[in-house]
């Protein structure tokens, strides 16, 4: 078959795309993959979803004769861990762009874009299910905003890199018609289904058509973004872009029924915090529908990278800061490429769980003997209730000093920490440490000492404020140091609704994701107003 299809086809005959392979990721019990098995731990669970399901097609392909062979096998998902599939096998990836965890494009590119970068490959593509999935929150087919958020997130995706856009469904016959309002009253519905010469496949045609004719008119820049920071998918995280109680990390299912911490918990919650500091999706976009999908980059283009112990310095490099999003099983051999990485210059931020070994996702209850002492110059020691005062110190980064200028109380579980040569607490608990900057060779580790994630929810806790000032702090050393590597800037209170990037030749390209409001950022010393869905190209 596939040796006919190749010549019928010729080179546009791409390959063989196994669909939502990897779907499974983030179905509930019931629609569970039933050929997963019930693992004991994220190692395990890792391991087999990586070195057998995933290099499975890849393999079989490989036992054929060469004539037979698919010339890619690739792969459509909608979580965005493009990461393990390309590690497993996968030639190239095909994310499920808006939808289930794929529904902020701005990370899943992100995400895609990493992940080809880390294991080698030249591009990635986006699987576009817009009309199923913008049927929630009922946005219905008759109104403009139905096309504009597919406007704006292929303009989105195209700036940010991706090579190839197909989309799903919609342009030849309706699919989600019976999941999609009518009109905009939101009453009890149920829309006609629709055939090729109707009005949503008409208009779903001429969108896609426009957006090909703009990129013949408007030619990319060479090369990909610059990017100057990364955010790092840490060893063993199953974080799928959602944060839903339906899931459960890679699949386990059987564990999540006796051990809350398999279902999604505070390291999920911390990656979904990071993910929309850093791709925030303005609720208003769409105005007066909910906007699930389109995000800006207020702090420039970031890759989202993975961890394991086969990650070396040299796929870090490119990256001036990285930042832990969420879960991480520390290794020795992760310490050491963190290491080497550092002293070439670069700066890692990251917080004491991160610094575990579990791999039986226990987050809350571990101990000091389970930390991996990965930070040079800092010996972390066991948890204590600090009920002191949050003191900024002199030598601290200018953003954090503007962020708390004032002493704060809080009270929180802070971990022990003894500190060596080139570490400095610049920011402490009374006297003792709670942010640390930990110098070494050419850089720097910034490791916060509070012992939960960022954004735990801990059920005894007597003051919910505690964990939103624990999550503030973490988001305001993360984004700082991220902005003050990042090679140019963009500011103001409009910067949330902005996609924008920067190419090798200085062509920086800037998309107002809003659909229904001008909205207006200064770049490069001048103050530019961008029409809804507006993409400017500013040449250096």
């Amino acid at each position: 078959m596939s040796r006919r299809l190749r010549e019928y086809w010729g080179d546009l005959y791409l390959g063989n795309n196994l669909g939502e392979y990897a779907g499974f990721l983030y179905q509930d019990e019931k629609s569970y993959f039933k050929g997963w098995p019930k693992c004991r731990d994220l190692k395990e669970a890792h391991d087999w979803l990586v070195g057998r399901m995933l290099a499975g097609p890849k393999a079989r392909q490989l036992e054929r004769p060469p004539e037979e062979r698919d010339p890619y096998v690739f792969s459509t998902s909608g979580s965005p861990l493009a990461c393990y599939e390309l590690q497993g096998g996968i030639d190239f990836i095909c994310n499920e762009m808006y939808a289930v965890g794929c529904g902020n494009l701005a990370y899943a590119t992100a995400e895609a874009r990493g992940a080809a970068k880390r294991f080698g490959r030249d591009w990635w593509s986006a699987w576009l299910a817009h009309e199923w999935q913008t049927c929630w929150p009922r946005v219905p087919y008759t109104v403009p905003q139905k096309m504009d958020s597919l406007t704006v997130g292929l303009k989105e995706m195209w700036l940010m890199g991706t090579s190839m856009m197909v989309l799903e469904s919609g342009s030849q016959s309706t699919q989600a018609q019976d999941y999609t309002p009518p009109d905009a009253a939101m009453r009890e519905f149920k829309t006609p289904k629709q055939g090729y010469d109707d009005p949503v496949p008409r208009a779903y045609r001429r969108t896609m058509k426009e957006f090909y004719q703009w990129t013949k008119a408007h030619p990319r820049a060479k090369g990909m973004p610059q990017v100057g920071a990364a955010l790092l998918l840490g060893n063993c995280d199953g974080y799928v872009g959602m944060t839903f109680d339906t899931f459960a990390i890679f699949g386990q299912h059987h564990l999540a029924a006796t051990n809350r911490n398999w279902r999604c918990g505070a390291p999920e919650f911390t990656w979904e915090a990071m993910m929309e500091a850093f791709f925030p999706r303005p609720a208003d976009a769409l105005r007066p529908y909910a906007n699930g999908w389109l995000g800006g980059t207020p702090h420039g283009q970031l890759d989202v990278v993975n961890v394991d112990d086969t990650l070396t310095p040299e796929k870090l490099a490119p990256y001036k800061a990285v930042v832990f999003g969420g879960w991480n099983t520390m290794t020795e051999a992760i310490a050491a490429s963190l290491r080497r990485y550092v002293a070439g210059g670069g700066q890692v931020v990251l917080c004491v769980p991160q610094l575990s070994s579990r791999l039986d996702r226990e987050y809350t209850d571990y101990t000091a003997d389970d930390l991996v002492q990965a930070v040079p110059g800092v010996k972390v020691g066991k948890p204590f209730l600090s009920e002191d005062i949050l003191m900024v110190r002199a030598g601290a980064p200018d953003f954090l000093k503007s962020a708390y200028p004032a002493h704060l109380s809080a009270k929180l579980r802070v971990a022990e920490a003894e500190l060596g040569e080139n570490c400095e607490a610049v920011a402490t608990m009374g006297k003792k440490p709670y942010l640390v900057k930990a110098k070494f060779g050419k850089g720097a580790y910034w490791l916060c000492l509070a012992w939960d994630y960022p954004a735990a929810r801990r059920e005894r806790e007597e003051f919910p404020s505690f964990r939103s000032f624990r999550l503030d702090f973490w988001k305001t050393l993360a984004t700082g140091l991220v902005d003050a590597v990042q090679p140019e800037r963009i500011s103001g209170a409009d910067a949330p609704y902005v996609n924008w990037a920067v190419y090798p030749d200085g062509t920086a390209y800037l998309l107002n994701t809003d659909c229904t409001a001008p909205r207006t950022v200064e770049f490069r010393g001048a103050r530019l107003t961008l029409k809804p869905m507006e993409m400017r190209e500013v040449v250096k």
